[in-house]
């Protein structure tokens, strides 16, 4: 076998095998906050859940498992905050979407989701796909066409024409499905808020003028951030500053 296609063929073992190889890494760490949450220790494990997270490891199951600890813990803010970095990455975990709306009808100011925008409804199927998923179907599809052109290339078939063409435009649709989600999970920051209570100022000093308030476990789009400070909408009336601190994202 030609060296330049096994290494191609190693690279894409990798690709798809990387994810697994990492967290094993991190194994014996997530089973000690397994069992510590199993025995009700819900502050030692989030701990350790913690101490994960800041290790590197970004899974959308440590992430729920954490969100689940602080529910315990009384704590709906980080608890919603973990939920939606596991969202990101587990999107169509039934479980995940039903403690996540579980958790924001038990805050005070129950705001939902924001909305993510005309793209997301052009592309709809992304929502149900994290990035990674449209990273590895576009890397599948890329390799699939490649493969049926260099069999149409050889034997000037008919079926392998059509696959050609039909994986082509499949590969450009996977294509724009990695832009969009890309575009959409950069251009749309979610915000929660972390702290009991804060206010929401008109501009970049506690000094200034309060327009509302937001409580803990409150679902905000960060807009803007500015010398230790977030402008946050939650729609086009009601928006201002806060301080980055009281804002988890």
């Amino acid at each position: 076998m030609n060296k330049n296609v096994l290494k191609f063929w190693v690279l894409i073992f990798i690709f798809f095998q990387s994810p697994l190889i990492y967290s094993k890494e991190f194994m014996s760490e997530v089973a000690r906050g397994n069992l510590l949450y199993a025995n009700n220790n819900f502050q030692e494990a989030a701990e350790v859940y913690e101490s994960i997270h800041q290790a590197g490891l970004k899974n959308g199951y440590l992430y729920y498992n954490l969100g689940n600890t602080y529910i315990r813990l009384g704590k709906l803010g980080s608890a919603i905050l973990n939920y939606i970095r596991a969202l990101k990455l587990i999107p169509r975990d039934e479980n995940l979407q039903a403690n996540l709306k579980f958790a924001i009808q038990q805050t005070h100011d129950k705001i939902p989701l924001p909305e993510q925008g005309t793209l997301s409804t052009l592309f709809f199927w992304v929502s149900d796909l994290s990035l990674s998923e449209n990273l590895k179907i576009a890397l599948l599809v890329n390799v699939i066409f490649w493969s049926t052109l260099i069999a149409w290339f050889y034997f000037r078939s008919k079926n392998f024409k059509l696959i050609r063409d039909l994986s082509f435009y499949i590969l450009l649709l996977a294509i724009f499905s990695v832009i969009v989600k890309s575009h959409i999970e950069t251009s749309h920051r979610t915000g929660v808020v972390i702290a009991n209570k804060v206010s929401v100022k008109s501009g970049l000093d506690s000094s200034n003028t309060t327009l509302f308030e937001l409580h803990e476990g409150a679902l905000v789009k960060i807009t803007e951030e500015r010398e230790n400070w977030f402008e946050i909408r939650i729609n086009e009336k009601q928006k201002g500053w806060v301080p980055a601190r009281t804002l988890g994202n």
